[in-house]
């Protein structure tokens, strides 16, 4: 894992550094958010960074980086969505709408804790024409609370940080791969037979 590149970075940006890291994760870098989010309270123990500009800063980067997503989706996504409408994909496309329609609060929300899912669902729900009033409403809060949990872990253990997230990483990985299956079971058989049972 790169992370001589995040020590690099601030000492040549400063909290810059911060914003910027969570605009190259957008674009690839490979260096997990959690990871990112936790160095920055890390620097603030062990160098001259202040707590308060430095959790700003990784915060501003977190949101601003999907709220860039966000808007590729509802720029670019629409189109794909309406042809996969037309496809075989059509019937599951629906009812993911209707999913979000329902419960797509909660879901942004929600996503901001399981990798992958973080950055997927701002460009799903950009793309489905999600009113940007109530995303920022969800996505404001659980992505302050996110970033205030891996930064405080970062400011705590400053030397360990790395071990106990690698142990979570796996652990969250396989709650985001169990969160999809889950939700494509319940897409394809519940809502199906929730139908089914209409008189």
């Amino acid at each position: 894992m790169p992370l001589d590149l995040l020590w690099d970075l601030a000492k040549e940006y400063g909290y810059l550094s911060m914003f910027l890291v969570n605009w190259l994760l957008l674009f690839g870098l490979p260096i997990p958010n959690e990871f990112a989010a936790a160095f920055s309270g890390v620097l603030t123990e062990v160098s001259y960074f202040q707590p308060v500009p430095a959790f700003l800063s990784a915060y501003a980067g977190l949101i601003t980086s999907n709220l860039f997503a966000y808007s590729l989706g509802r720029k670019f996504g629409s189109r794909l969505i309406e042809w996969l409408k037309t496809t075989f994909l059509g019937n599951g496309v629906k009812r993911f709408h209707r999913f979000l329609a329902e419960k797509g609060s909660w879901a942004i929300a929600f996503s901001f804790f399981l990798p992958g899912i973080r950055w997927a669902m701002p460009y799903v729900v950009g793309a489905d024409r999600f009113p940007i009033p109530r995303y920022l409403l969800f996505a404001l809060p659980a992505g302050f609370v996110w970033t205030l949990t891996y930064f405080s872990l970062g400011r705590s253990f400053p030397y360990a940080y790395e071990a106990i997230l690698g142990h979570l990483q796996g652990f969250l990985t396989v709650l985001s791969i169990a969160v999809i299956i889950a939700l494509v079971i319940y897409l394809n058989f519940f809502r199906k037979s929730k139908k089914g049972g209409q008189v």
